[in-house]
C-alpha cells in the first residue's frame, strides 16, 4: 500500500482516542451521507411519479391511435390502413368512442363511452378482462357523482351519430359489471368502456367502422413517417405532452434544492481537510525535513477526501435503498391521490442518477480536498517544527 494512502487511512481512522482529524472525517463522511441520500431520494421520488403516470395514460391511450384527422369513423378495410396493420408486429385493435348521457334514477352525467376488445391493464380486474354485451364499467369519480354501485342498472343515452342534437336519442340500458379507480380525475369521471359491438350500435357505426386504432408495442415508426391524410398517428406523450413538461420543470429545481444538502456536504469535506491540515502540521513538518515532495503529501489529504466522498456514496446510497425498500413493502408515506394521482409517494430506482450522482460527489470530494493543500507549498518545516 502506497505510503500517501496508508496515512490518509490512518488519519480516518486513528487509533488515538478524541483524535480530531477521525472525529471530522467521519463527520463530513455523515454530512456528504445525508446529502447524497436526499438527493437519491429526490431523484428516485422524480423518476418513480413520471413512471406510474407514463404507465397509467399509456395503459389507458395504448402506445398510440390511429384516427380520422376530421373526427369521422375510420373504414377497417381500408387498404392503407390494411398494409400497414399487416406489416406490422404491435398489438393493434379497433375502439369506438363516443360523447354520450349516463342516467341512474334522477341523476344524469355526461360521459365519454369507449367500446373496446378488452379493458386496459391498468384497471382490468383479475375476474375478467373482457365486457360482455350489456355490461359497462365507469370511473369511481363517475359512479360516486350518480350513486351507483356494482350490479346497478344504467342507461347509456346517445343523442345522434353525427354532431347534431335534432335527432331522436337512442336508450340502451346496460348493468354496471365494475367500477375502476386510476387515480386520474381525467378519466375517473368522465370515462365508462363497453363492449365493442354495443359501442357501434349506440353510434351507429357498422361492423367494420371504428372511431379508430389503438397500437400497443414497440415499433411505432411506420405510424409515424407513413400515416397520410385523411388520417394521423398520435402517441399517447403527444396527447399529454403539457403534462410531462410540467414535470420536467419541476425535476430541476427539486435537483437544484436538494443538491444544495450534498453541497453543504461538499463544504463540510473542505473544512474538514483544512483543520486536519493544521492540526497534523507537526507531522507535515516531519515528512518535509524527511525529504517526502509536496505532491506526495498532497495525496495524502486528497486520498482522504477520496475516501470521505466515497464513503458518504456509499451510506448515502445505503440509506436512500432502504427507505426505497420500506416504502415498496409498508407504503409508509401517503400522498393524497386527487392531487398527485396516486396515494403512494413511489419511489423508483434510476440507477443512471444514481451513478451521475455518486460520480460528481467522489469528484468534487477530491477536488474539495485538493484546494487546502495549496498550503503545504507555503509551509516551513523549521518553522513546523520550532515547537515540536
Amino acid at each position: 500500500m502506497p505510503l500517501s494512502l496508508r496515512l490518509a487511512l490512518r488519519f480516518v481512522f486513528s487509533p488515538k482516542q478524541g483524535s480530531f482529524s477521525s472525529y471530522a472525517s467521519w463527520l463530513a463522511i455523515g454530512g456528504l451521507a445525508i446529502g447524497i441520500a436526499a438527493l437519491m431520494l429526490t431523484a428516485s421520488i422524480i423518476h418513480g411519479f413520471q413512471q406510474v403516470i407514463s404507465d397509467k395514460l399509456s395503459s389507458f391511450e395504448g402506445q398510440g391511435r390511429v384516427q380520422h384527422i376530421l373526427g369521422n369513423s375510420i373504414d377497417l378495410t381500408d387498404p392503407t390502413l390494411d398494409s400497414l396493420i399487416q406489416r406490422s408486429s404491435n398489438t393493434i385493435v379497433p375502439f369506438v368512442r363516443g360523447v354520450c348521457m349516463v342516467r341512474s334514477g334522477s341523476k344524469a352525467e355526461g360521459v365519454l363511452v369507449e367500446g373496446v376488445q378488452s379493458l386496459p391493464k391498468s384497471i382490468s380486474n383479475h375476474d375478467f378482462e373482457h365486457i360482455h354485451e350489456g355490461e359497462i364499467v365507469m370511473g369511481r369519480g363517475l359512479a360516486s357523482g350518480l350513486n351507483i354501485k356494482i350490479g346497478d342498472r344504467v342507461f347509456i343515452q346517445v343523442f345522434s351519430s353525427g354532431h347534431s342534437f335534432s335527432n331522436t336519442p337512442r336508450i340502451r340500458p346496460m348493468v354496471v359489471k365494475d367500477i375502476f379507480y386510476s387515480g386520474l380525475q381525467e378519466y375517473d369521471k368522465t370515462l365508462a368502456y363497453t363492449n365493442l359491438k354495443d359501442a357501434r350500435d349506440l353510434f351507429g357505426l357498422k361492423t367494420d367502422a371504428a372511431t379508430g386504432l389503438i397500437v400497443n408495442g414497440t415499433e411505432l415508426s411506420p405510424f409515424i413517417t407513413e400515416m397520410n391524410y385523411p388520417y394521423y398517428f398520435e402517441t399517447w406523450r403527444d396527447r399529454h405532452a403539457l403534462l410531462f413538461e410540467w414535470i420536467t420543470l419541476q425535476r430541476w429545481p427539486a435537483y437544484i434544492m436538494f443538491g444544495l444538502i450534498a453541497l453543504v456536504g461538499i463544504i463540510n469535506l473542505l473544512a474538514a481537510i483544512t483543520m486536519i491540515i493544521l492540526e497534523k502540521s507537526g507531522q507535515i513538518g516531519i515528512l518535509m525535513a524527511q525529504g517526502t515532495p509536496i505532491p506526495a503529501l498532497k495525496r495524502i489529504f486528497m486520498f482522504q477526501g477520496g475516501f470521505i466522498g466515497f464513503m458518504g456514496g456509499i451510506i448515502g446510497g445505503l440509506l436512500s435503498t432502504v427507505i426505497i425498500v420500506l416504502q415498496f413493502k409498508f407504503e409508509i408515506l401517503s400522498i393524497p391521490a386527487e392531487i398527485y394521482f396516486m396515494d403512494q409517494i413511489p419511489f423508483s430506482f434510476d440507477f443512471s442518477a444514481f451513478g451521475i450522482i455518486l460520480t460528481l460527489v467522489f469528484f468534487f470530494s477530491i477536488l474539495a480536498s485538493w484546494w487546502p493543500t495549496k498550503t503545504l507549498t507555503k509551509m516551513n518545516p523549521a518553522t513546523l517544527l520550532r515547537y515540536e
